[in-house]
């Protein structure tokens, strides 16, 4: 039997051209102006090559007289003939039984067969997109097909299903079908036109206004067949939509009549092109790997990878929306959790040193303290020395407000590995602050030297290590470290420098550990042989972000300020009322106390907001504050400056510290009373709780005033709310939900991935997420099992882009 020869395949650069042709029929609503003589003119001129049909031909053949709808309907099935043509170029039918079909994906009403495009195929290669439009897709990061998927819709508009215009004169938006009657252009100032066209059905008519530059698009014409979705006004008796979305009636839903999705866009790429980019694409694409095994899918009720895609670009329904929603967070977040708990699992599984507790010593250094332990210290210095008594290293986060009692409570853990014979290390992220530790420290364990030289068989040796020691004092430091004749090492990142050498670390502290980047945190737990390691902050960490991002370590949490400890009186100012807080820092000044003062935050460079804070400086200079002794804190001073400065305003040689942002954390200066914090509204809540937090440490009332350099509701809204608030934790919560985990931690710099759908303010979500991958590494720890390997995959590649959590 022999086997028909099989036509040939039109040659690249005439699909191209027709590519084109039918892209600027879809631009110019089918009006057959595209190309010269007509569509119909085109393919009759490119002869037998396109191979069409003999319906398909006759119906490219009548297109100029066809209505739009009609002629839609043909260029869709034009782009049909050059899909099957590009995926499945003509070959010689194979002898014996006919071939099965393709396989059909499951989705939904679609239908869709066929999807084999490459994933990796340059974005211009898709049909409509071309060399221009793939430069401005780029701008958004998509450089091939397949990144198409993950540019999701940042939100969605829901138009209903169209309705006749008998019907819709109490709606508010709506979706429309009917024949375009009249068309009026009218000229308005700036070089745009007020379009007014007048559409029918059978039961009345609406009219549609558009104010755009450019005339009447060729779409928009007296006979076409238009659907319209968008705001209804009533002017008298006239029901019109306002700037509708449009598209012809005849064309399948993109732009009206259905939930419309709004992209991200860049100059020169208008939502309906996006759109149909979108579609285009995701239509083409195969399905998206399923990467949770089926067991997961069925015991979560999740849906299919591949299905929630589609439905986050072209929903068909709300509750379809939602559902690929939650599949798609999910996918964002259990990779996390895996991360996190493999760590965990990983780090436990080694063996460290079990630090005997020396109970008697401890009594005995609590009784020689000027003040009793609180119970939420107690509780975290019992938790803390439980962890380190055991065989496995501690690696715990203890998180308390700003006066709440961390550095005694590290002060107590220290000393308890330093008697068991081994070595300890407190690192702080400025020269100030370790200084502060040092003198801290040295003082708290003066009553305990008899004591320990009784351990010790000598007395407790403490050394402070930073980058301002003289290379001589340096050597002279490492030699004693390393020869462990100094048992309490404090100091800055110098301490985890690689010449840094320990005989034997047993614990190592991290104080403020938000200010350290990721290798910081890594080196110091990589000092010595698995130390036990406890990271302090004064930030307060959401009980969701302590489950993801923090989810490797254990958590303690000091809930409780000394007693005695009076809060801060907290005011919101207008601008105009700023004087009576300039008034106060007079006043305490003249009493002998200090203040701080925070400029606006600038947007910009460093450079543009120290300028910024310059300005201010100088201004308080000669108006608000002039006579008192002022200091100038900016990003763009030098580190022996900027500590110079803030040692000169903690020893009371400057009264009041006019600062940007950069206002060191956990720098103790009791004699400040009072904050005023200019443009509070550019803060975030945590943030002008940290600031707040600068004051009010000694027995006098303290004072900070928020000084609102807005009048919008929202922003006085946020900003009543600090005011109001005394729990740290509570606005951190609500700062978490308005600005999410990247603007509030910082964690954008810290190579985590942004969420673009899962919220991790949500925790009954992020717990639901947790619990799923401990089950999943339950059975596998390793993910070692073929079902796992796309997550273990997606794991790997988040620990490389992300070291830890800052």
């Amino acid at each position: 039997m022999s086997v028909p020869e099989s036509p040939a395949r039109p040659s690249p650069s005439l699909l191209d051209t027709l590519e084109k042709v039918l892209h600027l029929e879809e631009q110019r609503h089918y009006d057959d102006r595209s190309v010269v003589g007509g569509l119909a003119a085109f393919v009759k001129r490119s002869g037998d090559q396109l191979s069409l049909g003999v319906a398909l031909r006759d119906r490219v053949g009548a297109y100029g007289r066809q209505t739009a709808d009609e002629r839609a309907a043909v260029v869709a099935e034009l782009r049909n003939f050059m899909r099957d043509v590009i995926r499945h170029p003509p070959a010689a039918a194979p002898a014996g039984p006919r071939a099965t079909s393709p396989r059909t994906t499951d989705t939904g009403s679609r239908g869709r067969t066929d999807r084999t495009l490459d994933p990796a195929t340059p974005i211009a290669a898709l049909p409509g997109v071309g060399p221009t439009r793939a430069k401005r897709l780029a701008a958004l990061e998509i450089t091939t097909v397949g990144d198409l998927r993950s540019h999701l819709p940042h939100r969605y508009v829901a138009y209903p299903a169209p309705q006749p215009a008998a019907t819709l004169g109490f709606q508010h938006v709506a979706s429309f079908e009917g024949t375009v009657r009249q068309v009026d252009l009218a000229p308005l100032p700036g070089k745009r036109f007020r379009i007014t066209a007048i559409l029918a059905d059978s039961t009345g008519a609406v009219a549609a206004v558009w104010i755009r530059a450019g005339g009447v698009p060729s779409g928009i014409r007296q006979g076409a067949r238009l659907a319209v979705s968008g705001p209804l006004v009533a002017y008298g008796r006239q029901i019109t939509f306002e700037n509708p979305e449009y598209e012809p009636a005849s064309a399948p839903p993109l732009n009206t009549r259905r939930t419309v999705p709004v992209y991200p866009l860049t100059a020169g790429l208008s939502q309906p092109a996006m759109r149909a980019i979108v579609r285009r694409g995701i239509e083409a694409l195969p399905p998206a790997e399923e990467w949770l095994p089926d067991w997961l899918r069925d015991a979560e009720g999740l849906i299919g990878r591949d299905e929630a895609l589609l439905q986050l670009h072209m929903p068909e329904t709300e509750e379809k929306l939602q559902r690929a929603r939650e599949r798609y967070a999910f996918d964002e977040l259990l990779p996390i959790q895996l991360l996190v708990l493999q760590r965990r699992l990983a780090y436990r599984s080694r063996s460290a040193q079990m630090i005997d507790v020396p109970w008697k010593l401890l009594a005995e250094f609590r009784q020689r303290l000027p003040f009793a332990l609180t119970a939420a210290q107690q509780r975290a210095l019992s938790t803390i020395l439980d962890d380190m008594g055991r065989s496995r290293p501690m690696v715990r986060l203890l998180q308390g407000e700003v006066g709440s009692g961390k550095t005694v409570v590290a002060a107590m853990a220290l000393l308890a590995a330093v008697a068991s014979g081994g070595q300890v290390a407190l690192v702080a992220p400025t020269e100030i602050l370790a200084e502060q530790h040092f003198r801290t420290l040295t003082r708290l364990y003066e009553g305990s030297q008899s004591a320990l030289e009784g351990i010790l068989g000598g007395p407790l040796r403490l050394s402070l290590l930073t980058g301002a020691l003289s290379r001589t004092d340096r050597q002279r430091t490492l030699a004693a470290i390393a020869a462990a004749e100094v048992n309490v090492v404090i100091g800055t990142h110098a301490v985890i420098q690689p010449d840094v050498e320990f005989a034997r670390l047993s614990l190592a502290v991290v104080d403020e550990q938000h200010r350290f980047g990721v290798s910081q945190r890594v080196a110091a737990r990589r000092k010595g042989e698995n130390p036990h390691l406890l990271v302090m902050t004064a930030t307060p960490i959401p009980r969701t972000l302590a489950l993801t991002l923090y989810g490797d370590l254990d958590f303690s949490l000091i809930d409780e300020l000394p007693p005695g400890r009076q809060p801060v009186e907290t005011s919101l100012l207008r601008p105009l009322a700023r004087n009576s807080a300039y008034e106060r820092v007079r006043a305490e000044v003249a009493a002998g106390r200090q203040a701080f003062i925070i400029c606006p935050l600038v947007e910009g460079s460093p450079s543009v907001e120290a300028r910024a804070a310059t300005t201010e400086y100088d201004r308080l200079q000669r108006r608000e504050l002039a006579g008192l002794r002022l200091a100038l804190l900016h990003g763009r001073m030098r580190p022996l400056e900027k500590d110079e400065t803030m040692r000169r305003f903690a020893t009371g040689d400057s009264d009041v510290l006019v600062s940007t942002s950069v206002v060191e954390v956990g720098v103790d200066v009791p004699n400040a009373t009072v904050m005023v914090i200019e443009g509070a509204e550019h803060f975030g809540l945590a943030q002008l709780h940290q600031f707040r937090g600068r004051v009010g440490r000694s027995g006098y009332q303290a004072s900070c005033f928020l000084i609102a350099g807005s009048e919008a509701p929202e922003s006085l809204e946020r900003l009543d709310a600090v005011a109001r608030s005394t729990s740290g934790l509570d606005l951190a919560e609500e700062d978490l939900r308005i600005r999410g985990p990247g603007e509030y931690f910082g964690l954008r710099q810290s190579g985590f991935p942004s969420l673009r759908v899962a919220r991790v303010s949500d925790l009954a979500f992020v717990q639901r997420v947790r619990h799923a991958a401990e089950s999943i590494l339950e059975v596998d720890p390793t993910l070692s099992r073929t079902e796992h390997a796309s997550l273990a995959e997606a794991a790997r590649h988040l620990g490389e882009d992300a070291g830890e959590a800052n």
